[in-house]
């Protein structure tokens, strides 16, 4: 009996931090989490990366989403407001991708508002590297 209190409680204070507010760089800066590869921000090529901390203002980036026979490179450009957080992800909207301002709820939950759709994406064919613009 008493094993079994003590595993509800721990299961409770693990469920408890499970949503956590995401560290920010600095007072003038957001960050934007991905589930598909951050390649380009503000015309500038970067290595691969999933999270990223982006300076407050008009920014711009390209997000690979890809798929088993195409890579959708889309596009997004929006004003970061410092001290937010951005999610990208797909949602089965009109876009393969979406940009969200992120805002938690509580410890076990947060929300997307604010949806921003690219301003489009470009297909890239994996099995002959034809370009398809949508």
């Amino acid at each position: 009996m008493n094993v079994r209190i003590i595993l509800f409680i721990f299961s409770i204070q693990f469920l408890s931090g499970c949503v956590q507010t995401p560290a920010f760089k600095g007072d003038e800066y957001a960050v934007i989490t991905s589930n598909y590869p951050i390649v380009k921000v503000n015309d500038l090529e970067i290595e691969d990366t999933y999270t990223l901390d982006i300076e407050a203002g008009e920014n711009t980036l390209v997000i690979v989403y890809n798929t088993y026979r195409y890579d959708y490179f889309c596009t997004f450009s929006w004003t970061a407001t410092a001290g937010t957080a951005y999610e990208v992800t797909d949602q089965e909207n009109q876009y393969p991708l979406t940009l969200y301002r992120w805002v938690r709820t509580n410890g076990l939950w947060a929300n997307r508002r604010d949806p921003v759709d690219p301003l489009g994406c470009t297909s890239v064919s994996k099995d002959d590297d034809v370009q398809l613009t949508e």
